[in-house]
């Protein structure tokens, strides 16, 4: 009897005991995520700013968005930030995404328990950017590749089977998201090669491409002188080939391009140049030869001096000074100039002499004075007298009888 009483007794604990005791609980499965969505990062992987972000919990396709997440701030570019959408948001939402140029972009039904992150990605829309080229640079453009700043490829050349003479323009047009650009220039001797980045495309009506363009502050507001700068002869009297020859404006951030392109200045040979306006008119000129050696001279004053010789010691000649080269048998020995009309003037040369071939830097005897006449006596007793010329505007004089 006690052992049936037992027995009811024990059945009865049992009974009592809860069956949630009984049954080991299960855990959710190690990395699966809460079915609540308590917050959510967002960020711009794109290339414009969102304005706006409406989270509409549900995802019931319902278009009561309520108010914008993002409030009184944007998100821009690259940046990140994290919203709270509070507990109990569930997981299903729509989402409303506003950009800075007013397009918007609409996702349903998003699981924001699996995407964590919302991802804003929108990209600045292509557009071409046609503007006009004119070439100024003394030089013949082969090729011109342009493309939106930024990317790596340059593209297809936009010139396409055509290149741009000096003198002439075309109008070209690059694909290019946003206003911002960048141009690489090839000219002719495909040794010389311009690139300019970060350009205003959406402000540029015309680009002149001439020395100086490449450093100007806004290309397109860069207007290189037309016609108003000096023009030049460069005479090589130096016995070597001239490979290069530059001449830009004293103090210029570049030398600019290379005026002899794909050809050599010989001994003897002579350059016509065209110059942009200088500040002072004050021009650096830059030469290489053929052995690789390199001169320059600066502070030359080209509109007064339209012509200049690269000889031995050119270099060293200063303004108000004439370099007068014998091209006699023999050497002068005497050398006057004087003012026109007046009584024969001192020996320029004193006790010196300028051999067969050589040549003599002469300093103006007043600086205020320009047109003077000279007489030069040869050691023969030849003599010779040049009527009054304008020794500030001349480079050089050939002595000859």
């Amino acid at each position: 009897m006690n052992a049936v009483r037992l027995l009811l007794s024990a059945l009865a604990v049992l009974a009592a005991i809860p069956a949630a005791a009984q049954a080991p609980q299960r855990s959710a499965p190690s990395g699966q995520p809460s079915r609540d969505a308590a917050q959510v990062a967002v960020r711009n992987e794109g290339e414009i700013t969102l304005y706006e972000l409406y989270i509409a919990r549900g995802g019931t396709g319902a278009r009561n968005w309520g108010p914008d997440r993002l409030g009184d701030r944007v998100l821009e570019a690259g940046r990140e930030i994290t919203l709270r959408l509070g507990q109990n948001f569930g997981c299903l939402a729509d989402l409303r995404l506003v950009y800075e140029d007013g397009a918007e972009e609409i996702r349903e039904r998003v699981d924001l328990c699996r995407e964590r992150i919302i991802i804003a990605a929108r990209v600045l829309p292509m557009e071409e950017r046609s503007f006009t080229v004119r070439n100024r640079t003394g030089l013949m453009v082969i090729q011109l590749f342009g493309r939106s700043m930024g990317e790596q490829d340059w593209g297809p050349d936009r010139l396409g089977n055509d290149v741009l003479e000096d003198g002439a323009e075309m109008t070209i047009s690059i694909p290019s998201r946003g206003c911002e650009i960048d141009l690489m220039v090839v000219y002719v001797d495909n040794r010389a090669v311009e690139e300019r980045r970060g350009i205003d495309a959406c402000d540029l009506a015309e680009l002149t491409l001439a020395p100086g363009w490449l450093y100007a502050e806004n290309p397109a507001a860069f207007r290189p002188g037309n016609g108003a700068g000096p023009r030049i002869t460069l005479i090589n009297r130096s016995g070597r080939t001239v490979f290069t020859v530059h001449v830009f404006p004293d103090g210029a951030p570049d030398e600019g391009p290379d005026r002899l392109g794909a050809d050599t200045l010989s001994d003897g040979a002579t350059l016509d140049l065209a110059l942009d306006p200088a500040p002072d008119c004050r021009y650096t000129v830059r030469v290489t030869y053929h052995d690789s050696a390199r001169e320059e001279r600066r502070g030359i004053d080209f509109c007064r001096q339209t012509e200049l010789a690269i000889a031995p010691g050119w270099v060293d000649t200063f303004m108000g000074s004439v370099r007068f080269i014998n091209a006699g048998a023999v050497p002068v020995i005497a050398l006057h100039l004087g003012e026109p009309g007046a009584p024969l003037a001192p020996d320029a040369l004193g006790a010196g002499t300028i051999g067969r071939g050589e040549a003599a830097t002469i300093i103006l005897p007043d600086p205020k004075v320009c047109t003077y006449e000279v007489r030069a006596f040869f050691r023969d007793g030849r003599t010779i007298r040049i009527p009054p010329t304008d020794l500030c505007t001349a480079a050089e004089i050939v002595l000859s009888p």
